[in-house]
């Protein structure tokens, strides 16, 4: 898809954009003070609905999952969002039977009414939502061969966007999921090509000639210094993998404002404050019972009342959770073959009764509201201006 022939400014369009990456020094955290991160208790198992019980015709494979309403499209109504990889390779290789393009499908969120499907070329790995653009990004190519969409869900159209530089190193490197926090967007930079590689770029994109750009500035590293959130000691980043990132929104009990990145097979979530400025980072090694696990999958509730949505990417479902009982604040994380209750101090997850597969993007949406975006709530906030 072709787009207007100007480059616009950060207070009108203008998107800058986070990927996990980067050599630039960070602050260490100062040690943490004693508080209730999701202290609260709740029920052990959730009432629960299937909103959607089976993918489209020929699709398999959801990941993660948004919410976005837009005009001209279901009536303007709450619609969730969820990718069906289709079994594509990592860095774009075809899965069994050629399928070469990702579908990317909306769903009634009040009756799982699949509302539209859209292919998107490649594997796509993170999906967020830009109400105030009323687009979809979406990520392919985690492993390599990566690019940024913005799709359109009410024209079905897609704008891709070639990365300057490349995330990619070697043959390594690709970006998977996406944040949105004040106006600039944050993807997780992942399959770095050594320790040293980027976990986060901004990225501001170009229209302004025939290719799409996204240009890329980096944020921080894959060992960088950083706080034991538990212990507030001084450590060093070893990431090998990132992957889910997330908005903490501000009903958080610690790193309200922040960008939370799991570190999947390292079982850490690693939490930037202070973006504006220099970050700061703080290091949450995760586990379960006494064990430590990979996490995958992250949200924060913003209300005491809402629903959770979790993709189950084993059975190609979306489950909604009926949250009563547990508090704003109370963040949900997925492990394998569950989810959770995350302490922020301790690192520790509580495990839910509801089982899943193989459980991947979560969605918190609160009671009120039917209108805000991305994973945990990923808002545009005054981009658009």
């Amino acid at each position: 898809m072709s787009l207007p022939n100007k480059r616009k400014s950060l207070s009108r369009a203008s998107l800058v954009i986070v990927l996990l990456a980067s050599s630039i020094g960070l602050a260490i955290l100062p040690a943490v003070a004693a508080d209730s991160s999701s202290s609260s208790t709740g029920p052990s198992t959730l009432p629960s609905t299937t909103l959607v019980s089976a993918p489209p015709t020929g699709a398999k494979g959801p990941d993660d999952i948004t919410m976005l309403a837009v005009h001209g499209l279901n009536h303007g109504k709450p619609t969730i969002w969820t990718a069906f990889q289709n079994g594509i390779g990592p860095m774009g290789q075809p899965g069994a039977g050629g399928a070469t393009q990702s579908t990317v499908a909306g769903y009634d969120l009040s009756t799982g009414t699949l509302i539209r499907t859209i292919q998107v070329n490649g594997k796509v790995d993170g999906l967020t939502a830009a109400p105030e653009m009323g687009v979809l990004i979406a990520t392919v190519n985690e492993d390599g061969n990566s690019a940024l969409n913005l799709i359109y869900p009410a024209t079905g159209a897609v704008a891709a966007y070639t990365y300057l530089p490349s995330p990619e190193v070697s043959g390594n490197g690709g970006t998977d999921s996406i944040a949105i926090i004040g106006g600039q967007i944050y993807v997780s930079h992942s399959n770095p090509n050594d320790a040293f590689s980027a976990t986060d770029y901004t990225a501001t994109l170009d229209n302004s000639g025939v290719t799409l750009i996204a240009h890329l500035t980096p944020v921080f590293n894959d060992n960088a210094a950083a706080t034991d959130a538990a212990t507030g000691s001084p450590v060093t980043l070893a990431l090998t993998d990132p992957d889910t990132n997330l908005a903490i929104p501000e009903q958080s009990p610690r790193f309200a404002g922040g960008l939370a990145t799991i570190g999947q097979a390292d079982g850490v979530v690693v939490f930037a404050t202070h973006l504006d400025a220099t970050p700061q980072l703080s290091q949450l090694t995760v586990t379960e019972g006494g064990v430590g696990v990979q996490p995958d999958g992250l949200t924060v509730a913003t209300s005491d009342h809402g629903t959770l949505y979790v993709i189950d990417n084993a059975a190609g479902t979306i489950t909604a959770l009926d949250t009563t009982g547990w508090a704003a604040g109370t963040v949900f994380v997925g492990s394998p073959g569950g989810i959770g209750t995350l302490n922020l101090s301790t690192g520790v997850i509580s495990p839910l009764a509801n089982g899943f597969g193989s459980p991947k993007g979560l969605l918190f949406v609160p009671a009120h509201e039917g209108d805000s975006g991305g994973e945990g709530g990923d808002i545009l906030g005054g981009l658009l201006g």
